[in-house]
């Protein structure tokens, strides 16, 4: 693997170098594990152990069935027996990537093998994503993405250590999959059957990247709200600030987001699925609301329930992204209308006011890598710096190729889900992403016969309320031809009314990636839905996602609905319960304006 120079603190950083993809073993990595005693694999043996990406074992517990707390503080309840190994990474001089592998016990092991993402810049084990799939049977992998001692928010301490930049950008997630499939195989005395991947956010991102460049690591990737395009993602951050901040008269205070919500959700809920009385929308592309339709009177004495014309002007150009202003080419998609309010990451945590009040975009950490411990948000050049920035860090961060045919010809299948109302990560990009991946197959397939994306064999891509109205998909938006080769080994479902990875007014609990309340099996549960998809060929159809009370399970269930492969949408069948996801039909959606970033901004 080509290496990077750490150079001088105050040089600038030389471009990474992707590497290849790897299809079969790798070079990055020497395999096997190396316990004080070979014949035993208990787990008390893997402690001083080297395994795999030149690491070493630092803790092997056995951890009794029921409730686990963690090294964070948290508690996680309803856990099999299993053997807890906690190991360190250290592929270069300058790599300290920390990961955990939870192995069930006896007969709690389904046989199957699961690595986990992590969040923001990571820095700390996530112990949720631990939890969700070990409570499900599987043998879980998580790591810290070796950006210690960054944090989840704050990577400034990574300035000037670029070896740190590639464990964040691939290399962590892979060596992880590596060394926990080793664990896995001695631990149990043989390998697992099948492997998955889920993460969501900073997971989605690396879950791309393993789709991507080591397409021989998983059978079945679930990626949530990928931050794959990151380093446009984040200037679209400093767009948002920039066009919120600069002037404090445009900044829009906390308690006018729920005000423009409500006026979003009064004029376009049930426009494209779902109902008239749901609280968000079903297909925000399809609402055309203007902020000028809050805009104060001119002579009006109070605005706390209105918008003045700087804030009308900032909302607008929230809403529209992060652009060059010399060429007027889109850098990253903006929000969805209907996400300004209503989950953890709203709009004003974008604009860092209220309850997340900051003076600087949030993860602002990689710009900090490329410009140094001086840099400032106010002066960053949307004509001139996005390429500075992409010089240094595309090749390591972002995961934009669209070409899947390596993962999708050895039988990967990859299952993307997306909050409509996620303002962190606008869900337009991901769209962007699918169809850009259709267009590449499309490309790719032409002169095979029926395409050599036409499905493996006995795979299972038609059914009652699946993909039966091909004709109508085709007939109403341009494109879909290409969307339905490319469904048969990767689907997209959009979730109305979800924010950043959960939360948000609508149903928004499917395991998203962590551990979730819902029915373990594959109408409810998203990894499940792509075990079976995996094992059995049988392709989702539908996922039902559950809305609780309060966002709280003991308190019961508020809210069904079904989630629809995209382009396709939930509707009402006319009669039933309209809080039941049996009311509604997975129905063709229809046409609306996807802007794709310019070519220039997906390196």
């Amino acid at each position: 693997m080509q290496r990077i120079s750490h150079g001088d603190a105050g040089a600038p950083a030389r471009p990474p170098v992707r590497p290849p993809r790897l299809l079969a073993g790798t070079a990055l990595v020497a395999a096997g594990i190396a316990l004080a005693n070979p014949a035993a694999a208990a787990c008390a043996d893997f402690l001083g152990a080297t395994i795999p990406g030149d690491g070493t074992v630092t803790a092997a517990v056995s951890v009794p069935a029921g409730t686990f707390a963690a090294p964070d503080g948290t508690s996680w309840p309803n856990l099999p027996a299993f053997c807890r190994v906690a190991a360190t990474l250290r592929p270069s001089p300058d790599s300290e990537i920390r990961i955990e592998v939870w192995l069930p016990e006896g007969s709690a092991w389904n046989g199957r093998f699961v690595g986990t993402g992590n969040g923001g810049y990571g820095g700390a084990i996530r112990y949720d994503e631990l939890a969700g799939a070990t409570q499900l049977g599987f043998a879980t992998a998580n790591q810290d993405a070796g950006t210690a001692p960054s944090t989840s928010g704050n990577a400034k301490a990574l300035i000037g250590r670029p070896e740190k930049w590639i464990d964040f950008g691939y290399r962590a997630a892979h060596l992880m999959t590596v060394a926990g499939k080793a664990v896995v195989e001695q631990h149990y005395g043989r390998p697992h059957s099948y492997a998955y991947f889920a993460g969501c956010s900073f997971g989605g991102q690396q879950a791309f990247h393993e789709a991507q460049q080591f397409p021989a690591d998983y059978d079945g990737i679930l990626a949530g709200a990928p931050a794959n395009n990151r380093t446009h993602l984040q200037m679209a951050g400093i767009a948002n600030f920039q066009a919120t901040r600069l002037n404090p008269a445009a900044t829009i205070p906390p308690e006018k987001a729920p005000l423009i919500t409500a006026a979003v959700v009064k004029a376009c809920a049930g426009q494209a699925g779902g109902l008239p009385s749901d609280p968000y929308l079903t297909e925000p592309r399809a609402c055309r609301w203007d902020p000028a339709e809050l805009q104060c009177a001119e002579d009006a004495a109070d605005t706390s329930q209105c918008l003045t014309p700087p804030q009308v002007g900032a909302l607008r150009s929230v809403y529209d992204g992060a652009r060059n202003p010399g060429t007027g080419a889109l850098i990253y998609p903006g929000i969805s209308r209907g996400s300004e309010s209503g989950s953890t990451f709203d709009l004003p945590y974008l604009e860092g006011v209220g309850r997340a009040a900051i003076d600087e975009p949030q993860f602002p950490g990689l710009f900090y890598w490329v410009f140094g411990p001086n840099w400032d948000w106010k002066g960053f050049d949307f004509t001139r710096d996005p390429q500075l920035v992409d010089d240094v860090l595309a090749a390591v961060v972002n995961a934009n190729d669209a070409d899947l045919s390596p993962f999708r010809n050895r039988g990967g299948k990859l299952l993307g889900f997306h909050g409509w109302a996620d303002p962190l990560v606008p869900p337009q990009e991901h769209v962007n992403y699918y169809s850009r991946v259709a267009a590449t197959l499309g490309r790719g397939d032409q002169g095979a016969p029926g395409g050599a994306a036409a499905g493996a064999p006995g795979q299972v891509i038609q059914g009652p309320d699946d993909m039966a109205d091909d004709a109508a998909d085709a007939a109403a938006e341009p494109g879909r031809a290409a969307l339905r080769q490319v469904r048969d080994f990767y689907r997209l479902f959009m979730v109305p009314g979800m924010g950043h990875c959960g939360g948000g007014p609508g149903p928004n609990q499917f395991f998203n990636g962590t551990a979730s309340p819902v029915p373990p099996d594959p109408e409810h549960n998203a990894l499940l839905a792509l075990q079976r998809w995996v094992e059995q060929g049988v392709a989702p159809q539908r996922i039902t996602a559950t809305k609780y009370l309060g966002d709280q399970p003991a308190q019961g269930v508020a809210q069904t609905r079904p989630l629809c492969p995209y382009p396709r949408v939930a509707r009402y069948r006319g009669a039933g319960d309209p809080n039941d996801a049996a009311s509604f039909t997975c129905g063709p959606g229809g046409h609306y304006d996807n802007p794709q970033p310019a070519a220039e901004y997906l390196r």
